[in-house]
């Protein structure tokens, strides 16, 4: 109670000090087209993170509550110790260097703490709290001068910035006043090239041009053509040349003519030019591939193996690899112009394989000085991988954690075509409440194991499509699995047999066709209990009892990733899109009686199903400032089935609800439409549709630092999933257009994510805003959640926990 009346009395609006006054947000006011946001990045003095808006600042709160018990004095004096000490010890064993080392390491290791701790103070200064940030009048002058400078290299060279301090609750604002006068337009463009070549490469790529006339004046489209440049000539053999070579004149005479144009004109001329040796063309002699011993093994003790194939010289050391294979993923190839495009595209390809530890590039001259003899080499992977993976299983209903164990065995260049063979068995244990016969929570057992043989390439009758995916990481995956589920209910075997196709046309697009992807299910030992309650939902419109039954489920898949996130480095403006369709029990259609032949090795009792199905997921994400971004998506997908069962095999249906999904309610158990919820034994019961409709809005931010990020988001979610056609039982289940708003579930919420770069734990609270399933008149429910009683379920609006790894999309 104590630190809490500490950090509020501290977390008030502070008064003006020595140092002066807080730093307060800043306003940009006047421009009209550079944005404000392009303008805001230039201030680097970002105030004190507030309390929902009100001038209270918890974190500078705690900093303060920090600083009571913190003597910098003494910081820096163990600082000083800490360094006497080490050159004492480091002395005392100068002749024994294993001991210096790890002497080394331990003061290393002590050294660093203690610098932190005196530069950046203790655990409530740099962890929890956030130190004062004061206004400082030389900063917003220099803040000013950046944002004039700024304007002027995006065309307004008559541009002015003045700021304009107002002070506001014992903060000192600063309004940022933006005059950006009349903008200059390029008129013409000419290009001067010391090279008739370069000069015919550059101007027939000019549809690619950053530089273009009747366009504004922008200086980083200055810097865009240098390197576009710089890029056509290097991979048209022009190796020497840089972008140091390009210089631009601007003929800004006429923007002084007098005119009623809005706009101010400029000339541009971009000079090329290509000194020795930038004005050099180099051919490709040689390219050398050669597979490297593994590191620290000397070459001496083994035996090269040197053979040609296609013009290349390969070279094999330890390990031999197909050079048939290799040789599809060589871009640099004899007798044609360097090119630094297939230099780094060979590098990648290579890279993908998961064949080797790292590849390596370079060249040597021949005696002619215009020639060029390229040599590839690269350190294989260890042929044979073991990794292991242990954690809780986390059931978000009313279950209870329980163990699993992963072994994963991985044989490198199998049949040494650089093939990958991998086999996983998964085991592991959840605690779950019985559905039938009284709630005690039981144990539910199951075992996994899966076998797959990846190839570099495509696997297609006559080589099809070799040439269209050579360079992008074509792949082909064949796989075999087993799933073992043991319940008190029933147990439960499935066998797939899969394969699938995968290549990336661009950086930015994925592609995946799977042509055989089956799935033979059988269930024994069902409880009559169990088989009961599986027929009373049968009743209510819930198909769960399709699953139980023996099941030959075939289909043919594809789906196409867009995605333009980066893996790595800040947040960006990006977008992701993924769309996939299904067709199942397609090869039924031509080839029907292949159902009595699979009947006869299988049994009468299995059935078959038809459907197709689709599903696109489309999310945009936009930063906000350095550690901030709002992100949206929207989800839908629908399945149609036709044949003797009318209904999809029911892993195939959609569901809603849950953590990656409308957050408010239980995972799967939104919907239908309108209609009630159905339970057994005071447990709810997942609730399939045929159609799926969603969408999310949320606000990510960053609270503090802790071994890793802890950042928090603000959500809104809704959504829905309807029956379609006969399948549905009511009218309150079925999909139509006229009712679609009055059907779409509302609910809202926060998270907080533990991200330690390589893992995020994520925690997200929902509750409910609008239910459809409640009575009409009464829908909107969050009026009706009672903080006294947040996680009692019974209630008609209760706090959902979601517990996820990773963000939710």
């Amino acid at each position: 109670m104590i630190f809490l009346i500490l950090t509020g009395l501290f977390s008030c609006a502070p008064k003006p000090t020595s140092k002066g006054y807080l730093l307060g947000n800043s306003a940009i006011k006047g421009n009209r087209v550079i944005s404000d946001s392009e303008l805001d990045a230039l201030i680097p003095q970002k105030p004190n993170r507030r309390l929902l808006g009100f001038p209270i600042f918890p974190y500078v709160g705690l900093y303060r509550f920090g600083e009571l018990f913190y003597n910098r004095e003494e910081k820096q004096r163990k600082v000083i110790e800490v360094t006497q000490n080490y050159q004492k010890e480091s002395q005392e064993h100068a002749d024994s260097p294993r001991k210096l080392e790890r002497i080394n390491t331990r003061y290393a290791k002590k050294l660093e703490k203690a610098q932190i701790r005196a530069t950046q103070g203790n655990f409530w200064m740099r962890v929890l709290g956030e130190a004062p940030v004061y206004y400082n009048q030389a900063d917003v002058v220099l803040n000013a001068e950046k944002m004039q400078k700024y304007l002027y290299n995006n065309g307004f060279f008559d541009a002015k910035v003045t700021f304009d301090p107002d002070t506001i609750f014992k903060r000192i604002r600063v309004n940022y006043l933006v005059t950006e006068n009349r903008a200059t337009m390029i008129r013409n463009i000419h290009y001067q090239i010391g090279n008739e070549l370069a000069d015919s490469l550059i101007r027939a790529d000019s549809k690619n041009a950053a530089l273009l006339p009747r366009k504004r004046y922008d200086g980083d489209a200055f810097e865009e053509e240098r390197i576009r440049i710089e890029t056509l000539l290097r991979n048209e053999g022009y190796m020497g040349f840089s972008r140091q070579n390009i210089s631009y004149i601007v003929n800004d005479t006429i923007t002084n003519r007098p005119t009623d144009s809005l706009f101010k004109s400029v000339d541009v001329k971009v000079r090329v030019d290509m000194p020795a040796p930038a004005n050099k063309r180099y051919s490709v002699n040689s390219v050398n591939f050669e597979v490297l011993p593994p590191s620290g093994v000397p070459d001496s003790i083994f035996r090269k193996d040197t053979s040609m194939f296609d013009g290349i010289k390969y070279v094999f050391s330890d390990k031999k690899f197909s050079r048939k294979v290799l040789d599809t993923k060589m871009q640099v190839r004899p007798q044609t112009w360097y090119s630094q495009k297939r230099e780094r595209d060979t590098q990648q390809q290579l890279s993908l394989t998961d064949q080797f530890r790292f590849v390596n590039y370079n060249y040597t001259l021949d005696s002619t000085g215009r020639g060029i003899n390229s040599y590839f080499k690269a350190i294989p992977l260890d042929k044979y991988q073991i990794s292991t993976d242990l954690g809780l299983n986390v059931i978000q209903l009313q279950g209870t954690p329980g163990p699993f164990a992963n072994l994963s065995y991985k044989i490198r260049n199998v049949f040494n075509g650089m093939e990958n063979f991998e086999t996983n068995i998964r085991g592991g244990i959840e605690l779950v409440p019985n559905f039938v016969g009284n709630r005690e929570i039981y144990k539910s057992e199951e075992i996994g194991v899966t076998a797959s043989l990846t190839f570099p390439r495509l696997l297609t009758p006559q080589n099809l499509f070799k040439k269209q995916t050579v360079n992008s990481n074509p792949r082909t995956q064949l796989s075999l699995g087993y799933n073992y589920v043991n319940r008190p209910e029933y147990t439960r075997t499935n066998i797939k047999i899969s394969t699938n196709y995968s290549w990336q046309p661009t950086r930015t697009t994925l592609v995946n066709i799977s042509l055989i992807d089956l799935n033979i299910l059988n269930t024994k030992n069902l409880n009559p209990k169990f088989d009961t309650l599986l027929i009373e939902l049968a009743k209510q419109g819930n198909n769960l009892i399709y699953s139980f039954k023996p099941s030959f489920v075939s289909d043919i898949n594809a789906n196409f990733v867009y995605n333009t996130n980066s893996l790595i480095g800040p947040q960006k403006k990006a977008h992701y899109f993924r769309f996939a369709i299904e067709s199942g029990g397609t090869s039924l259609n031509f080839l029907p009686r292949q159902q009595e032949v699979i009947r006869q090795v299988f049994g009468d009792s299995l059935q078959f199903y038809k459907y197709i199905r689709w599903n696109a997921d489309y999310r945009r994400y936009w930063p906000v400032g350095r550690k901030s971004a709002l992100v949206a998506r929207v989800n839908s997908g629908a399945i149609y089935s036709y044949g003797d069962n009318q209904v999809p095999p029911y892993e195939k249906y959609f569901f809603a609800g849950g953590s990656n999904s409308v957050r408010a309610w239980l995972p799967r158990r939104l919907g239908p439409g309108s209609a009630k919820p159905v339970t057994y034994n005071n447990l709810s019961i997942e609730s399939p549709g045929e159609f799926l409709l969603e969408g999310n809005l949320e606000w990510r931010g960053f609270l503090a630092k802790f071994f890793g990020d802890i950042n928090y988001a603000l959500f809104i979610d809704a959504g829905n999933v309807w029956r379609l056609g006969s399948n549905a039982t009511s009218d309150d289940q079925k999909f139509k257009a006229e009712k679609l708003l009055r059907e779409i579930a509302v609910g809202t919420g926060f998270g907080i994510r533990y991200d330690l770069s390589f893992f995020i734990l994520r925690f997200d609270f929902g509750v409910k805003v609008y239910d459809p399933s409640q009575d009409s008149g009464e829908r909107f429910v969050l009026d009706e959640l009672k903080f006294k009683r947040l996680f009692r379920r019974t209630e008609a609006n209760s706090l959902n926990i979601n517990l996820g790894v990773g963000y939710p999309f």
